[in-house]
């Protein structure tokens, strides 16, 4: 019986431990990343981690995803020199922790609210 005793141990202590596991967060949920949503609602229910993945779904050439630098470009809806991804389907891993800032640079987009910001822990 004393020699089952460190089995037992590292299995309860094995079951004890956390699995962190990365998340992929598809943007508005079912709305996708198209006006009308409140994004920063949506993203207030979750909890974003470095190895977690962004996915911005959105009918192609109707709007785009820019991440921006700065919460100040991002008040502005300003997209500097950022190149805008663009396929419908764009897929963002969190890599870092921090502030996230994303807007659409199509039209007037994000002057309507097509924008997110998201803290990583």
């Amino acid at each position: 019986m004393a020699k089952s005793f460190p089995l037992v141990a590292i299995f309860v202590f094995a079951m004890g431990v956390n699995v962190c596991y990365a998340v992929d967060y598809i943007v508005g949920d079912s709305a996708g990343w198209n006006p009308g949503v409140d994004f920063n609602a949506w993203a207030a229910s979750k909890t974003f981690t470095v190895r977690d993945s962004l996915v911005f779904r959105y009918t192609k050439g109707a709007h785009n995803v820019v991440q921006v630098n700065q919460i100040s470009d991002y008040a502005n809806c300003y997209s500097g020199q950022s190149v805008p991804l663009t396929s419908g389907n764009d897929v963002i891993p969190l890599r870092s922790s921090g502030p996230k800032y994303f807007i659409s640079s199509v039209k007037d987009d994000c002057a309507k609210g097509q924008k997110l910001t998201i803290n990583v822990k």
